[in-house]
């Protein structure tokens, strides 16, 4: 089996991203190869999401796109993922008979078994493969499954309950990285604030960062998806050390007290207006990024105001906006009050109008200054420069830097930029000659 190739397909979130480079990690250590095009493959992986009703239609389109590439010469259809998980393979194997194998999250290390290999890795083998390692970052998952209880949220009947991993098994992915010459560690989990609960008693989010800032490099930490429930004087003590980018994404979700209570949420704008406060106040010159959903359950015109008000006042840094979801499975699926689908259409353009106008004016006040960005690769929209990130700006989901070509760039190494002018919400720069 030494000379057989697989391609993948990974759709989803950053989560997703972490959990296909384990699968090519385990194909890589069981002498597998990795096709450049799919005609090329052996075997057809497709890991997939299915977090909202969009997600699982991409996932089915997606397989069927697939099952075309096994026709043309693959031997093997596999599909991975959450949408295994949250259907079930009884019910997948009888609506997608085409696919050969499907694999629920359990089943991850022995993939290479069930495909044949005589080379198995062991179950726990570390992960030593990162999609964005030329990129110079990668996603460190610090868990797996979620210990809260939001009502409109699939992850838990998908992922299960919070499971951490063990500080020590982080630490040793975040050195092996660094020794390939990652610049940025990006810190994920489904709750960043409820890492280790389960395992120490208490959030041990603070004392991982700290561990984490011990090691040597020149790297930075990034913390993506911090709980506003969880974030405490500790966490913003340890994220103020120099090697923490200032930057914190908070899932904010609503301001109406009401529409936080159906979404089993607490807090409202002025618990939210104290807590950013207060990160502004620890981290200073601090980047924010915050999600809100329109057009949950009884939303209102007064509710909907309140979420447009805050953003306004607030103006964040960069907001992921949602129009919600109803999913068959979840708490709030049987809860009254659904609002119209159009006018939950209109308000999600209103707060993105109202947003992309913030960040352009954002994005004007950093021409002139200097940053420090990490250059991910030469761009293909824009000739003539390179796409860059610095502090403010997370992978895939916020805007970049276009750098002026220089002969000195080269991608996952970090260059001092100046800020020369905008292209809406993105930065453009140069650095010096």
């Amino acid at each position: 089996m030494a000379n057989n190739a697989f391609y993948l397909i990974s759709l989803g979130c950053p989560k997703n991203e972490v959990d296909s480079d384990s699968l090519i990690s385990g194909l890589f250590d069981s002498g597998w190869q990795k096709a450049k095009q799919p005609q090329e493959a052996d075997v057809i992986l497709v890991t997939t999401c299915s977090f909202i009703q969009t997600a699982v239609e991409e996932a089915v389109e997606s397989i069927l796109e697939a099952v075309d590439f096994k026709e043309g010469g693959a031997r093997k259809l596999v599909v991975a993922g959450c949408l295994v998980s949250r259907y079930g393979k009884p019910e997948l194997e009888k609506l997608l008979p085409e696919v050969d194998l499907f694999i629920d999250f359990p089943d991850y290390a022995h993939l290479p078994e069930l495909l044949g290999s005589e080379n198995v890795m062991k179950a726990g083998t570390p992960r030593n493969f990162s999609s964005t390692l030329e990129k110079g970052y990668v996603y460190i998952k610090l868990g797996e499954g979620c210990r809260r209880a939001c009502s409109f949220c699939t992850i838990p009947k998908i992922r299960g309950p919070l499971v951490s991993r063990p500080w020590q098994d982080i630490r040793d992915e975040a050195l092996f990285f660094i020794s390939q010459g990652i610049k940025e560690l990006v810190l994920i989990a489904q709750d960043t604030t409820s890492y280790g609960i389960d395992l120490y008693g208490k959030s041990y989010l603070a004392f991982l960062i700290d561990r984490l800032c011990e090691l040597e490099g020149d790297f930075r930490l990034r913390l993506m998806y911090l709980h506003p429930e969880g974030i405490d004087h500790e966490i913003l003590y340890s994220m103020a050390d120099p090697k923490v980018y200032p930057y914190v994404d908070i899932p904010l979700q609503h301001v109406d007290p009401a529409i936080l209570r159906k979404m089993n949420r607490g807090g409202d704008g002025a618990s939210h207006h104290r807590l950013l406060d207060r990160i502004r106040y620890e981290l200073g010159d601090v980047s924010l990024r915050a999600t809100f959903m329109t057009g949950f359950l009884g939303e209102d015109d007064a509710s909907f105001a309140m979420i447009e008000d805050f953003i306004a006042s607030e103006r964040f840094d960069w907001l992921g906006l949602f129009r919600y979801s109803q999913e068959e499975g979840t708490r709030a699926f049987s809860i009254p009050g659904m609002v119209e689908a159009d006018r939950a259409e209109e308000r999600l353009i209103r707060l993105t109008e109202l947003q992309e106008e913030i960040m352009r004016d954002k994005a004007r006040g950093f021409i002139g200054r200097r940053l420090q960005v990490l250059v991910e690769g030469r761009s293909l929209e824009a000739p003539g420069y390179w796409e860059a990130r610095s502090w403010r700006e997370a992978p895939e989901v916020d805007g970049v830097i276009f750098v002026r070509d220089h002969e000195a760039l080269r991608p996952g190494a970090f260059f001092e930029t100046t800020i020369t002018g905008n292209e809406g919400i993105d930065l453009i720069g140069a650095i010096d000659d």
